[in-house]
């Protein structure tokens, strides 16, 4: 048989870089009877948010001795069976780099200098950060606000539709409409939705903590600022549907009311 000359054919595929948004399951300890019942509780209040999204494991938090101990095996399988889908495996040490592969897990390298965001006083053992962009050159919180100063705003004047995302990596988001259920916004910097926000606004996505959402009328299916987030079903009844400034402090996210309107639909 006669070989083909594959060196005339066009091309099929490409492989390049991407950023990605992927959630951060951060590991601190890896004991068992406390990692999976956190886990499963977590991931309960926010099921339908969870479902079918990539997950990375970030082991940096945890010691050579803790990895040891932990069957990568059975957390991918547990991660899966709570709807997620892990991709991969980052900060582990090289001794476990062969167990990580075996799980059908990639290896990646820890980030220097990384900010971990903790979700609550409950999630000791394993913290879930909303979302992390990939690929992205290493800079401190303040490094990132200043870059998000200078960088162009990126401005939506359509609805952002169910199944739709709209990413500003590098400064604020400005909607000039509504954020449809089903609907995903990001920025490096602030969220301004001038309209109703029903669906997942995520700011400060680089580790920005002081960015901020601005909506109309909020009544998010998740909000999330520097990694920080509530779901829907944690909203304040007395926040819902109103104009509202939500900010990162100390305590959590904080709402604070700022007017009245009605929004575009």
């Amino acid at each position: 048989m006669k070989p083909i000359d594959t060196s005339a054919q066009a091309p099929v595929f490409e492989l390049k870089g991407s950023i990605l948004t992927v959630i951060v399951l951060h590991i601190k300890e890896t004991e068992a009877d406390s990692l999976y019942p956190q886990l499963e509780k977590k991931i309960g209040q926010a099921r339908s948010f969870f479902s079918s999204a990539p997950v990375l494991i970030d082991l940096s938090a945890v010691d050579e001795e803790g990895q040891a101990a932990l069957d990568f095996m059975f957390l991918a399988t547990t991660l899966r069976r709570l709807g997620l889908v892990p991709v991969g495996v980052r900060g582990g040490a090289a001794s476990q780099s062969e167990r990580v592969l075996q799980a059908g897990l990639g290896v990646l390298p820890a980030i220097k200098g990384e900010r971990t965001v903790t979700a609550s006083a409950d999630t000791r053992s394993a913290d879930l950060e909303l979302p992390e962009s990939r690929n992205q050159p290493e800079s401190s919180a303040a490094e990132t606000s200043r870059a998000a100063e200078v960088a162009s705003t990126k401005v939506i004047t359509h609805p952002v539709r169910s199944g739709q995302q709209v990413f500003a990596p590098q400064g604020d988001l400005v909607i000039l409409s509504s954020v449809n259920a089903g609907a995903e916004v990001l920025a490096a910097g602030n969220i301004h939705v001038y309209g109703a926000l029903r669906g997942r606004a995520m700011a400060g996505i680089n580790g920005d903590v002081t960015a901020r959402i601005f909506s109309l009328q909020c009544n998010a299916e998740l909000v999330a600022v520097a990694g920080e987030y509530l779901v829907n079903e944690s909203l304040n009844e007395a926040h819902i549907n109103q104009s509202v400034m939500i900010s990162l402090t100390d305590g959590g996210l904080n709402f604070q009311v700022i007017g009245s309107a009605n929004p575009l639909s």
